[in-house]
């Protein structure tokens, strides 16, 4: 029994401690593992900011190295108020991003006990783009599950794409990954809530 009670307690807290790095990840835009999904959809974010500053940068109104700077640690130039209109365009892409990743980590949990981890996911791909929550939460589930820290269920080394590999699975492996997506998402939600500041949630 007590070794029963210790691996329980040891997939919990690597459960904790990826769901806390992959709110980092969102909160400090550094991915903690380069080749992860999570990275390319952080990597996609800032070339979307960068291509929706395209005018600007032509204009002469700021720079690709201003961008790359305000994006390299965001949270230092939240509280500074002497920022231009542009960068102050750069950061608000960066609060949309944490705001959403708060909001849908949230509402995706709800989802999926309403209708199911395959639909669930399904939805959020379809949603996913340039980067946004949606693509940086989908990314992270994916990373979850093909890391050390899942039990119970092999994980999907050869599919890349997340909902494919679900959809494949067997009723029992795929209740089991029902729970081990849940789990995790319980805590990105504690962490989310605990670690990002916003004063409304949105779309987007």
């Amino acid at each position: 029994m007590p070794d029963k009670e210790s691996l329980i307690t040891k997939l919990e807290k690597g459960r904790a401690e990826f769901a806390y790095r992959c709110v980092k990840e969102v909160i400090e835009l550094k991915p903690t593992n380069q080749n992860s999904y999570a990275s390319i959809a952080i990597r996609k974010f800032k070339e979307n900011v960068r291509e929706s500053l395209e005018k600007e940068i032509k204009e002469g109104k700021i720079n690709e190295q201003r961008i790359n700077e305000l994006l390299e640690n965001p949270t230092q130039f939240l509280d500074k108020g002497k920022l231009s209109d542009e960068e102050k365009r750069v950061l608000s892409f960066y609060e949309t991003l944490c705001k959403n990743y708060r909001a849908y980590a949230r509402k995706i949990p709800q989802m999926i006990l309403s209708n199911g981890l395959g639909q669930t996911l399904a939805f959020v791909k379809s949603k996913a783009k340039n980067g946004n929550a949606y693509e940086v939460l989908y990314s992270q589930m994916t990373d979850y599950l093909k890391s050390d820290s899942t039990a119970r269920i092999p994980r999907p080394q050869d599919i890349n794409e997340l909902v494919e590999w679900v959809i494949s699975l067997n009723s029992y492996q795929y209740r089991y990954a029902t729970e081990e997506i849940l789990a995790f998402l319980n805590w990105v939600k504690r962490f989310a809530e605990g670690l990002i500041e916003t004063e409304e949630e949105g779309e987007g």
